[in-house]
C-alpha cells in the first residue's frame, strides 16, 4: 500500500506523480465548494406545513429565519439583497412553489455559483 507522503512526493509505481501543489489545491477546492452555498435549504425547509407546496408567507418565514441564523453564526451576508423572491421560483405564477419550481431553481443558483467561481 502506498501512503500519503508516497503519493505527494511522487512515489505511485512510477505510473502517477502528484505533487503538493496539486493535492493542496484539490483540497482548497472542496473546501471552497463546501462553503459556497452548495449546502443549500431543501424544500421540506420551505414547506412549514408539509403539504407539498410552499406558500409565499412560508417561503419569507423560512427565508428570514434562514438568514438570521447565518448572521448570527457570523456568517457574511454580503449577497442577501441578492436572494430570490418568492416570484422568482413561482415560475408558473400560480401562488404557490412546488417541488420542481424550487428545485430546477436551486440548479440554477448552483450553475451561476460555478461559472461565477470559475468551475
Amino acid at each position: 500500500m502506498t501512503s500519503i507522503k508516497e503519493v505527494c512526493q511522487g512515489r505511485f509505481d512510477g505510473e502517477f506523480t502528484i505533487s503538493l501543489q496539486l493535492l493542496a489545491s484539490l483540497l482548497v477546492s472542496g473546501a471552497l465548494i463546501a462553503g459556497m452555498g452548495y449546502n443549500m435549504p431543501s424544500y421540506s425547509d420551505f414547506d412549514t406545513d408539509n403539504n407539498g407546496k410552499i406558500t409565499q408567507a412560508e417561503f419569507e418565514n423560512a427565508q428570514q429565519a434562514r438568514m438570521k441564523k447565518q448572521a448570527e453564526a457570523g456568517k457574511m451576508m454580503r449577497n442577501a439583497v441578492n436572494a430570490p423572491t418568492f416570484k422568482d421560483m413561482d415560475t408558473n405564477n400560480d401562488g404557490v412553489m412546488d417541488a420542481s419550481e424550487f428545485s430546477d431553481h436551486q440548479q440554477e443558483q448552483k450553475a451561476q455559483m460555478g461559472q461565477r467561481n470559475g468551475m
